[in-house]
């Protein structure tokens, strides 16, 4: 608030300085309690509704790891490759299921790779190398398709060669390519190989090299690769674009790349090397468990109590009530202190937790190994948890997870308090605008006491100079009678 600078008083000597600003002050107290008290109880409430939102998302999180993607379904993988002798890795997809293999990788995938020695300082014509490779895939292998829904089965890409480019500056226009194909030079004395690497592994994954007039010695094309001898023109055949092979059970399965999505459902396998051979000659196998990983979900289950644990805390000290002192608020409780919404909520979900009846099977949170505290809290005895996943994997399955499963009940309930636009949302949306009211109410009184305050030295500025035209007759009076 800007002040007017003046010195009330200065004619009659009266110290009307600290009169006016006793004045102002307890007009702006007046004016400030109600508002200035609501406005700071505001911000409070917005920050406590979002501490609990806060809370009640990662609440959520918890139970989604269990409810969503087949969250019990956690599958364990055992082989018995050596640390040194990795031939293939096997991750677990949501689907899988427990089983038993022997898998030997008989061939790695590899993308086509040619050659050609160059002259070094050798120079090129100007004009255009075209390339030919396949079509982009899918996940499921499936050629993606243009705008009119047919397959792509093969992209093209030119070079623009300049007259006199060197071998390392056509180098460097082929890498600039988005396709993948990669070019290096490799130097050999008073040579320079070019070597050219499709980007693409599969046994379909073939490229053809056009050049233009004057580029002739460029071009390329596996196709009339004849008699078994890996070389066409001026390339030699560095590596052949070819599949990669596993045996699974005695099966060949074939993939354009080293992972295999298909080889057995539930289940990814990459090849990451070929596997060793026996005095014989043969492929040695290595064997492939998967079975149940009863330790994961009980690890997934225990973050679920100790975020409905997290939460329960989080709510009893937003929820704590404030003490007052002579009738006067001393806001030490929570930013939600007594809030019925909040009390309303955590007694939802503390029944929910309580109230979990017996399946057809006598199974319950007890038996399943959850204890309920007496402050609200709960514990899981891991012990009992996991005998129930080996002797009841089903029903306490569909007792936590099903349709009106424990999780999904405290899933669709805390959703509405935290979706956008939800309970929360609109809460703090009601507060925002209420804050919003209370600074412009803020603003409304600062310029009500630039302009009291201005008044009163207005009225003060005459009443000092009465005072001071009386203190002038009253000395010349004085004067007079002497």
């Amino acid at each position: 608030m800007a002040s007017m600078i003046t010195s009330a008083g200065s004619a009659s000597g009266m110290d009307f300085e600290s009169i006016i600003a006793s004045m102002v002050e307890a007009k702006k107290a007046s004016l400030s309690k109600t508002t200035s008290t609501r406005k700071a109880e505001t911000e409070l409430e917005i920050s406590g509704v979002g501490k609990l939102k806060s809370a009640l998302k990662s609440f959520q999180d918890a139970i989604k790891a269990l409810t969503e993607d087949n969250g019990f379904n956690e599958r364990k993988v055992t082989t018995d490759l050596t640390e040194e002798n990795q031939y293939f890795t096997v991750s677990t997809d949501e689907d899988a299921a427990n089983g038993s293999y022997n898998i030997s990788v008989e061939q790695l995938a590899q993308t086509e790779k040619i050659s050609q020695e160059f002259t070094t300082g050798t120079k090129f014509s100007a004009g255009t190398l075209t390339f030919t490779i396949p079509g982009a895939k899918d996940e499921y292998g499936n050629f993606l398709k243009d705008e009119h829904g047919q397959e792509i089965k093969e992209r093209t890409f030119t070079v623009e060669i300049s007259q006199d480019d060197t071998l390392e500056s056509v180098r460097k226009k082929i890498n600039a390519n988005d396709y993948g194909v990669t070019a290096t030079i490799v130097n050999t004395g008073g040579k320079q190989k070019l070597v050219l690497d499709s980007g693409i592994s599969g046994e379909d994954a073939t490229f053809k090299v056009s050049g233009s007039s004057g580029l002739e010695a460029f071009n390329y094309d596996s196709a009339h690769t004849v008699g078994g001898v890996m070389k066409d023109g001026n390339w030699d055949v560095t590596h052949k674009a070819q599949d990669a092979v596993i045996m699974v059970d005695g099966y060949k399965v074939t993939s354009d790349t080293n992972e295999f999505d298909n080889a057995i459902s539930g289940l990814t396998i990459t090849a990451n090397k070929v596997s060793a051979k026996d005095e014989h000659g043969g492929t040695i196998t290595n064997s492939v468990e998967i079975s149940a990983d009863n330790d994961k979900v009980t690890e997934k289950m225990q973050n679920f109590v100790n975020a409905y644990n997290t939460l329960m805390s989080t709510m009893d000290e937003l929820y704590k009530h404030n003490t007052y002192t002579d009738g006067a608020n001393n806001y030490d409780g929570g930013e939600l202190a007594g809030d019925n919404m909040l009390r309303g909520l955590q007694n939802q979900l503390q029944t929910m937790m309580s109230s979990m009846g017996n399946t057809t099977n006598g199974l319950n949170i007890y038996s399943m190994g959850f204890e309920l505290k007496s402050d609200g809290t709960i514990k899981l005895d891991s012990t009992d948890f996991k005998e129930g996943l080996t002797d009841n994997f089903n029903a306490l399955v569909n007792m936590l997870t099903g349709d009106d499963g424990l999780l999904t009940k405290f899933n669709d309930t805390v959703e509405e308090y935290t979706k956008s636009a939800g309970i929360l949302d609109k809460r703090t949306e009601t507060l925002n605008l209420e804050l919003d009211r209370y600074e412009a109410q803020e603003n409304e009184n600062a310029i009500y006491l630039e302009q009291y305050e201005e008044n009163l030295r207005q009225r003060y500025a005459k009443l000092d100079t009465t005072i001071a035209n009386y203190n002038n007759s009253l000395s010349y009076l004085q004067s007079a009678l002497m």
